[in-house]
């Protein structure tokens, strides 16, 4: 049977009264909290049996104090006195138990209550629920502002979906914590001043609702991306979720740990696990950049393909099916292709890109026709605006003198059989060889370099092939 367990606990900060009754019936249930930590709490098993629980708070502790200070030793006596025993403490918050029916209280003056609370929160509450809010509002902005300027890519990739997604929560939750505690603080102080201690009422079910929607964000983004055909994308993203980021926190708590277990003060524990923490995530970020770019140089991630060196490096030859290539518009074969397909995707936007190009080792390299498209799917039909305006707006800048600049000109779109049609241009030297085919539920970007004239009968076959496919 088993004689230990760990749950991940979520409260409210200042829901003393909702965690003591949580406590109470863990405990009944045969389960007496042990220790407290920043993520799991670890329960023992007992004889079920009904306790007394209590919160307290002691502003001057701190979770890198290698041991209670004799100030706070002589208060776990005076709690141990009355009947009260140490379950478990983490910083500040303190919980003690009792096994008589009707213990004496250890807080009676609710005015040194509040004010416990309110110390304890500005040394560590506060300060970091504040600083994610600024954060999540300004990544926030980040994200609406990178939506507006590139919707396609946002919208097409999980990965800016599920980033996007957790920020708003993020926001959405330390809103209603701080917004919360604050409210609850005014009201405390005015009934404390009455002679009442003013109850909490948390917002547990918010904050579980908050980390499901999370979880579910995270699942979904590690399902795309791992079963994509990147390989490169699928190596980055295993090394993050399983080396990056468990490594940076057990290097840290194993830090923070082994000073505590040496006794070191809790300014220079705070202070060498901060520096670690920070040294942890550059190092080991910075590995993991350096070791994909030198598996990419390497052709470590190029699957199943082919691979070819030119000037001492090794590229990959893929040679993907493409819906549309260089014979089929121009009636020739052509040798020393590469052609690549690739794909990214998420519930709203799908982008589809091919390329075929000339190998570098290629002896008619520069002369060879070069064809690149690629199919943006919008699955929301509501987003086929706000596409279509991101990708035409990607297409003209504003950053060169007036005569300069890339624009867009709308062209016939019946050769094309499409709803609309663009076509890249240069105020200095005039219309080039890019498209954007504007049709149902797809927006296709062409691009058939320099040097070719594009007929009727291959703008039908465009339309043939790239109009209607989904992949």
């Amino acid at each position: 049977m088993k004689e230990k367990k760990r749950t991940l606990e979520i409260f409210s900060y200042y829901d003393c009264s909702r965690l003591e009754k949580h406590l109470t019936k863990m405990a009944e249930k045969g389960w007496l909290l042990e220790s407290i930590s920043s993520f799991l709490w670890t329960y023992r098993r007992i004889e079920p049996e009904k306790l007394t629980f209590c919160v307290c708070w002691y502003p001057k502790a701190s979770a890198f104090d290698p041991e209670p200070s004799e100030e706070q030793q002589t208060f776990y006596d005076f709690c141990q006195h009355t009947g009260w025993v140490l379950a478990g403490a983490f910083g500040q918050m303190q919980v003690f138990y009792n096994e008589a029916p009707d213990p004496i209280l250890i807080e009676t003056d609710p005015v040194m209550e509040v004010d416990a609370i309110h110390r304890s929160a500005k040394r560590t509450f506060l300060p970091s629920q504040l600083v994610l809010l600024v954060l999540s509002l300004l990544n926030g902005w980040l994200f609406a502002a990178r939506l507006l300027n590139d919707p396609v890519g946002v919208l097409a990739s999980a990965a800016n979906l599920f980033t996007g997604l957790c920020w708003l929560f993020i926001f959405l939750l330390e809103a209603v914590e701080c917004g919360g505690y604050f409210l609850w603080h005014h009201r405390a102080v005015r009934a404390a001043e009455q002679g009442e201690f003013l109850e909490a009422k948390g917002h547990r079910t918010f904050q579980l609702i908050c980390l499901a929607a999370v979880g579910l964000g995270m699942v979904y983004y590690l399902v795309s991306i791992l079963t994509s055909e990147d390989p490169m994308m699928i190596a980055i993203a295993l090394l993050m979720f399983g080396v990056y980021l468990p490594g940076v926190y057990l290097l840290t708590y194993g830090i923070k740990t082994f000073l505590k277990k040496k006794k070191a003060s809790a300014r220079v524990n705070r202070t060498v696990t901060i520096l670690s923490a920070f040294a942890a995530a550059f190092v080991l970020f910075g590995g993991i950049t350096w070791g994909v770019l030198f598996g990419s140089s390497r052709g470590w991630f190029a699957g199943e393909d082919e691979t070819y060196e030119y000037h001492g490096n090794i590229f990959a030859d893929p040679q993907d099916d493409l819906p549309l290539t260089v014979e089929e518009l121009l009636g020739v074969n052509f040798d020393g292709y590469t052609r690549e397909r690739t794909s990214h995707q998420s519930l709203l936007v799908a982008q589809y890109e091919a390329r075929q190009s000339p190998r570098f080792d290629t002896d008619d390299y520069s002369e060879m026709p070069r064809l690149e498209y690629t199919i943006t799917l919008v699955k929301a039909s509501a987003l086929y605006d706000l596409c279509k305006k991101g990708l035409l707006a990607g297409w003209e800048d504003d950053w060169r003198p007036e005569g300069q600049k890339d624009c867009t000109i709308p062209v016939d779109p019946a050769p094309w059989g499409a709803e609309d049609a663009y076509q890249l241009a240069n105020q200095e030297y005039g219309p080039e060889n890019t498209f954007l085919l504007c049709y149902k539920d797809r927006l296709v970007e062409i691009d058939f370099g320099y040097g070719w004239e594009v007929t009727p009968k291959q703008m039908s076959l465009v339309s043939e092939k790239l109009g209607n496919v989904n992949r």
